[in-house]
C-alpha cells in the first residue's frame, strides 16, 4: 500500500520566521558604510577643556590658560586649536607638544600616537582691562587619516562626501573667564608739622585714593598713634577707638580721594628721638574675593631743643612800672599823675589763638605772645576747646562765647565755616568780640573752599600767619573801657 505525503505548511511557516528575521538583520548590517563607521565612531569620545590658573587678577598679573584635548582617536591626523584672546590680555609665550606649531594664537597639532595634548598660554593682564571680565575662548577641530590620506581611493572619497562633513565631528568650543579687579587703592599718611614738639599738637592727614575703575568694598581705615600721642579730634568721626587705634569702617571706597583728619597732642612720658604713626586700609575689590591690605608709616623727629619762651611783654611790666616810677620821681608830679593816679585801661592780652573748622578740627594754632605761652598746657587747652565745641550743640542757647579753663578765659568768635578761640591773659574781651567777626570774614573770603572744605593741608591757608600777626597788633591798639 502506498503512502501519500501532504505538504507540512505549518512547519514551513515556523521555520520561515527566523530565516526572514536573519535576512533582514543581514541586509541592515550590509547596508552600513564601512567608511562611516570607521570615521565617526572614534571621534565620539573626543573632549576638550580650558582652565585659568586664577579667576581674579590685577593689571600686570600673569594669567596662564591651559587647553586640554583628550580621548584623541588613534587615527587622528590633525587637531587645530584656534584661540580668540580677548582685548585686555596680551600673549607673552606658550608651551605645546613637539608635534604642534603655533601661528599667533592658533595651533596645528599632529598627535601621532598620543591620546591627549596640552597647550599652555602665558598671558599678561593689561591696564585697559581693569574692572572687566575677560572671557578667553578657543575652538578645537579634528581631521582623520582616512580623509585625503589616499587620493586613489575613490570609494572612501565618495563615502566622505556622503557623510556631509568628511567624517569630522562638530568643532568643540571651550572657554575660561578671569575677572580683573576694578579698584586701585593707595594710602598716604602726612603731618602738617615737620617735627614733634612736646606739649604741642600734631595734625595728621590720612589720604586714601582709589584711582581705579570701580569701588573697593568691605573696607576699613585704621590709624595707630605712637606712645605719648593722644587723639583730640578726628574727622569724619571714627567708628571705633580702642587705645591707640582709631578705625573707620566703610561699606565701600568709591573712585576718588578720601581724607581722614586727626588732631593729636604730644605729651611724651620718656625721651624719644621719633614718634612713629601708621595708617592702613583693608578692603576687598568689587570684582575680587580676597582681602587686601595697604599700609603707610610716618616718623616725625622730636625737636631736640624746644625753643624756650622769652620773657613776655607782661613779664617785663613790673620792670617797666619801676622805671616809670623812677621817671615820675625824677620828672615831677605830671608823670606821676599820668601813670599812677590816672592809669589807662589795660589792653587786651592774648596768649594763643586756635582757628578751628566748624566741625571742631584744628586748622591753625597761633601763639600771640612772643613765647607762645606754656607749651605743656597747649595740648590740654586745645582739647578743652574742642570738647566744649563738641558738647555745645544746643542751638537755642546761641553760639558759645566764653569759658574758663585753668584760671584763664577762653573766648570765641563764630564765622560761617570757622571758629576762632583765643586764650586771654588779661584785658577786656569786648575788643575781641568787636573785631574778631570781621577778621574771620576776611579769612573765609580769602581761604574760600580751603576753609569751607578743610582737608588738613596747611599750605592751602597761604598768608594766614601774617593775617594773625596783623590781627594781634590791631587788638593791642585798642584799649578796654
Amino acid at each position: 500500500m502506498g503512502l501519500k505525503r501532504s505538504p507540512t505548511i505549518v512547519g514551513r511557516s515556523r521555520l520561515g520566521l527566523p530565516i526572514l528575521a536573519t535576512l533582514i538583520l543581514t541586509l541592515v548590517a550590509l547596508g552600513l558604510s564601512p567608511a562611516t563607521s570607521a570615521s565617526i565612531a572614534p571621534f565620539h569620545d573626543l573632549s576638550a577643556t580650558m582652565s585659568a590658573d586664577r579667576t581674579v587678577a590685577a593689571p600686570g598679573d600673569p594669567v596662564t590658560f591651559t587647553i586640554e584635548v583628550s580621548h584623541i582617536p588613534s587615527k587622528t591626523k590633525l587637531i587645530t586649536v584656534d584661540d580668540s584672546l580677548p582685548a585686555g590680555l596680551r600673549m607673552d609665550s606658550s608651551s605645546e607638544p613637539g608635534g604642534c606649531s603655533r601661528t599667533d594664537t592658533m595651533w596645528s597639532c599632529d598627535p601621532g600616537a598620543e591620546t591627549s595634548i596640552s597647550i599652555r598660554m602665558y598671558t599678561i593682564v593689561e591696564e585697559s582691562a581693569r574692572g572687566k571680565e575677560l572671557i578667553n575662548r578657543a575652538v578645537i577641530e579634528t581631521g582623520s587619516r582616512q580623509r585625503g590620506d589616499d587620493h586613489e581611493d575613490e570609494d572612501e572619497g565618495e563615502h566622505d562626501s556622503e557623510d556631509g562633513d568628511g567624517g569630522r565631528p562638530d568643532p568643540i568650543a571651550v572657554e575660561a573667564a578671569v575677572r580683573v579687579i576694578a579698584s586701585d587703592l593707595r594710602i598716604r599718611l602726612v603731618a602738617t608739622q615737620s617735627e614733634a614738639r612736646p606739649g604741642e599738637p600734631i595734625n595728621y592727614r590720612i589720604e586714601v585714593v582709589n584711582g581705579g575703575a570701580g569701588p573697593a568694598v568691605d573696607a576699613s581705615v585704621t590709624a595707630r598713634l605712637p606712645a605719648g600721642v593722644t587723639s583730640d579730634s578726628v574727622y569724619p568721626r571714627a567708628t571705633t577707638v580702642a587705645g591707640d587705634r582709631l578705625t573707620w569702617y566703610l561699606s565701600q571706597i568709591p573712585v576718588g580721594s578720601h581724607v581722614f583728619l586727626l588732631n593729636a597732642s604730644f605729651v611724651p612720658t620718656a625721651i624719644v628721638a621719633h614718634v612713629l604713626a601708621s595708617a592702613s586700609v583693608s578692603y576687598v575689590d568689587s570684582n575680587g574675593d580676597t582681602p587686601q591690605l595697604l599700609e603707610a608709616v610716618l616718623a616725625l623727629p622730636v625737636a631736640s631743643d624746644p625753643p624756650t619762651a622769652p620773657s613776655s611783654p607782661e613779664a617785663s611790666l613790673p620792670l617797666g612800672a619801676v622805671g616809670l616810677m623812677l621817671a615820675a620821681a625824677a620828672g615831677g608830679l605830671l608823670l606821676v599823675q599820668r601813670f599812677v593816679l590816672s592809669p589807662r585801661p589795660t589792653r587786651l592780652r592774648i596768649d594763643q589763638m586756635f582757628l578751628l573748622h566748624r566741625g571742631g578740627l584744628l586748622m591753625k594754632h597761633f601763639s600771640a605772645g612772643v613765647g607762645g605761652g606754656d607749651p605743656d598746657i597747649q595740648g590740654a587747652m586745645l582739647t578743652a576747646v574742642q570738647s566744649y565745641l563738641e558738647n555745645s550743640v544746643d542751638s537755642s542757647a546761641g553760639p558759645l562765647r566764653q569759658i574758663t579753663f585753668g584760671g584763664r578765659e577762653i573766648i570765641f568768635a563764630n564765622g560761617g565755616n570757622a571758629i576762632l578761640a583765643a586764650v586771654i591773659r588779661k584785658g577786656d574781651p569786648a575788643v575781641f568780640f568787636a573785631q574778631a567777626p570781621r577778621f574771620l570774614a576776611d579769612l573765609e573770603a580769602r581761604g574760600g573752599a580751603a576753609i569751607a572744605n578743610w582737608d588738613g593741608v596747611a599750605e592751602r591757608l597761604d598768608g594766614i600767619d601774617d593775617a594773625f600777626r596783623d590781627f594781634t597788633k590791631e587788638l593791642l591798639t585798642h584799649r578796654g573801657t
